[in-house]
């Protein structure tokens, strides 16, 4: 080796390769998901702004430091130096990504600084009408913006969307059968749409979607999932912050026993179990006063029926603590008399009664499954189905007043309405009887028929009586059954207030009793309207003084002609028969039929009568033929054929035209105690 060789391989390092060694000793290029870095124990510096120049400066006390006795690189080659680290920091592999930096990464893209650490819930909160609860939290990894609730990934590839609005769980609801429901509040605008979603729902996006998206729920099906485990990771974070309360799916008496709801949040929340009893919901509410409300009625002080109309009303409540089962109280007659205002007034003593509202229900429009879930809505308020002269199938008010009494809807499968409870007193009206369309005997133990003009027919004075009571009821509604219901519940809750009640009501049945079993059997429903006609006037909810016995009796209390219904129709035939005795073929040998056509035969058994011709007389008359014809077959007054069907339907000629007759046997139709006035 010559000299000049070792010579230079003994030279001492420039000081830019001193600093490049510094350098590369004493920083780790690193590299996050947004910027690169250096580290130097604890410490990190960046490359830009103030934070290059701390590390310039921390650079400058490192080579002080190794190197005392010289001076500082110039600071073009700091910066050099500075430089090259940053490109080796720029190919580093990334670091993990943290859920802190992914988090202050979304805020600052929304102009935010610095992740808050509320997780954005400050952005809500700071809303006059926030319906967050106190002591709410947003757990992590989620993080709330301006525009929604995003999703820290755990792999550190970014974050997701939950939802393109802000969208928490604030309240779980319990009802009387232990379900729960979740009322999720999500902003739309400037405003917050709150629903009641079944907890089962809730635990699967695509059905909550499904179910809450028309509502404005502001999750799409791609981010359902993602929905679903921030409702779940929500509430169970704010456990201790959520309350728990009791949800209504009637109203009326609740399960405890004590608590009774008249309205939406009064005193309980109510979620009907079916969306199509959420019209029927809203008509309950309070308008007016109970002051203004009685004034209006106070014009009926002349007119018992409409009196009836408000006991009916507000005996609703006492069915449950008398033990009684529903019914109903038809009121039937003449158009233009007061039936409807009647009802109104039954109605109004708990919700809008008027035609803007759907508090009251029409024959017309109504079925079997919408009547049992308007029936549903109620535990001890009273329903109204007006006008059975619009029904179009007589058999669905024989359908109707059949079921009433048992509590109950009818056994359905397949996710039908099944058996769904209830209890109410129903108020019918009609231009005929109730009664008249059913072909069970048993109606009128069940049913308390009123067939006097509520408003007699006093004229001028009886229309101004019924306009003043009709405008008084629609401005004025929904304050006599609270009031009422409120008096009950403390009259119940004293010692002895169930018994003592219940002993005035037996009082009250014995002396409506009567002296038949049909008016022994209708006596306790009677004694019902009695005893709240009693209850209203002592609290003063009423204007009027209580009716006496003697009222009631006359009104319900009828005799047994009355309720025997199969005879009260064969009496209108045997008048038809008299009356058109000509328009029987035969009477004028056939030769001249008349206008309106024959209505049949004599034959040999008895009167063969055509029977669209019959049903046209006894439906003008108030009756429905097909209500009847069980109880005549069941008192023998048709012939009847078991050869054929229907057997009562016998082929016969009339006027040479074979065609169906009801054929009424002689010794019912023309008995020897009726002839000659015997």
């Amino acid at each position: 080796m010559t000299e000049k060789q070792a010579e230079a391989k003994t030279r001492r390092p420039t000081k830019a390769e001193r600093l490049h060694d510094l350098v590369l000793e004493r920083y780790g290029p690193r590299r996050a998901s947004r910027w690169p870095y250096l580290v130097h124990g604890d410490d990190q510096f960046k490359f830009e702004g103030p934070e290059r120049r701390r590390l310039l400066a921390d650079l400058r006390a490192a080579w002080r430091e190794r190197y005392q006795d010289e001076a500082p690189p110039a600071s073009q080659d700091l910066n050099a130096a500075v430089d090259d680290l940053r490109r080796l920091a720029e190919r580093a592999d990334p670091d993990p990504v943290s859920t802190e930096d992914q988090a202050a990464e979304i805020v600052a893209a929304r102009g935010i600084t610095e992740t808050p650490q509320d997780r954005g819930l400050g952005l809500v909160t700071r809303l006059e009408d926030c319906p967050l609860p106190d002591g709410y939290v947003i757990p992590e990894p989620y993080i709330i913006t301006p525009d929604g609730v995003h999703l820290m990934k755990d792999d550190g590839t970014g974050f997701a969307r939950v939802a393109w609005a802000w969208l928490f769980p604030v309240r779980v609801y319990i009802d009387p059968d232990g379900d729960q429901l979740v009322e999720l509040a999500c902003r739309d605008g400037r405003r917050w749409v709150c629903r009641l979603i079944r907890r089962a729902v809730t635990k699967s996006g695509r059905k909550l979607v499904a179910e809450a998206g028309d509502a404005g729920l502001p999750v799409i099906e791609a981010e359902a999932k993602q929905a679903e485990r921030w409702l779940a990771a929500a509430e169970a974070a704010n456990h201790a912050a959520i309350a728990r309360q009791p949800v209504a799916r009637q109203l009326g008496w609740q399960a405890d026993g004590k608590t009774f709801v008249t309205g939406q949040d009064t005193p309980w929340r109510v979620e009907p179990r079916y969306s199509d009893q959420v019209a029927a919901l809203a008509a309950h509410r309070p308008r007016g006063t109970l002051a203004a409300w009685k004034d209006a009625i106070a014009a009926a002080r002349d007119h018992i029926i409409v009196q009836v109309g408000a006991y009916a009303g507000l005996a609703s409540p006492l069915l449950h603590p008398l033990g009684l089962d529903s019914f109903t109280v038809d009121f039937s007659g003449r158009s233009t008399r007061g039936k409807t205002i009647t009802a109104m007034v039954a109605l109004s003593c708990w919700a809008d009664p008027s035609d803007r509202s759907e508090g009251m229900l029409t024959w017309q429009t109504a079925s079997v499954i919408g009547i049992e879930k308007r029936l549903n809505l109620v535990s001890g308020l009273t329903v109204v189905v007006d006008e059975t002269r619009l029904v179009k199938d007589p058999a669905l008010v024989d359908a109707v007043l059949y079921m009433i009494p048992k509590n109950h809807g009818r056994p359905r499968g397949g996710g039908w309405p099944n058996m769904i409870p209830w209890r109410a007193v129903v108020v019918s009206t009609g231009e005929q009887s109730a009664t008249s369309f059913t072909s069970h005997q048993g109606a009128s133990a069940r049913v308390l028929s009123v067939q006097s003009p509520p408003f007699g027919t006093d004229g001028k004075a009886s229309r101004s009586a019924a306009e003043t009571v009709k405008e008084g009821v629609e401005a004025n509604y929904g304050t006599a059954g609270p009031a009422f219901a409120a008096r009950l519940q403390a009259r119940l809750a004293e010692d002895g207030g169930t018994g003592k009640l219940r002993a005035r009501h037996q009082e009250l049945t014995e002396m409506l009793r009567g002296s038949t079993d049909m008016t022994g059997r209708r006596a306790p429903l009677a004694a019902c309207l009695a005893l709240a006609a009693e209850l209203a006037a002592d609290w003063g909810i009423l204007p009027f003084r209580a009716p006496g016995v003697a009222a009631w009796s006359g009104m319900f209390a009828s005799d047994e002609q009355r309720d025997n219904r199969p005879e009260m129709a064969l009496d209108l035939v045997r008048e038809y028969l008299s009356a058109h005795a000509d328009k029987m073929c035969g009477s004028n040998d056939g030769s001249r039929p008349p206008a309106s056509g024959w209505i049949g035969h004599e034959a040999k058994e008895g009167p063969a009568l055509l029977p669209e011709k019959l049903r046209e007389e006894l439906r003008r008359r108030g009756w429905e033929l097909d209500a009847v014809i069980p109880g005549w077959l069941e008192m023998g007054a048709l012939l009847t054929n078991d050869k054929q069907r229907p057997a009562h339907l016998i082929p016969r000629r009339t006027a040479s035209r074979l065609s169906r007759h009801l054929i009424f046997r002689r010794e019912v139709i023309d008995p020897p105690d009726l002839e000659d006035g015997q």
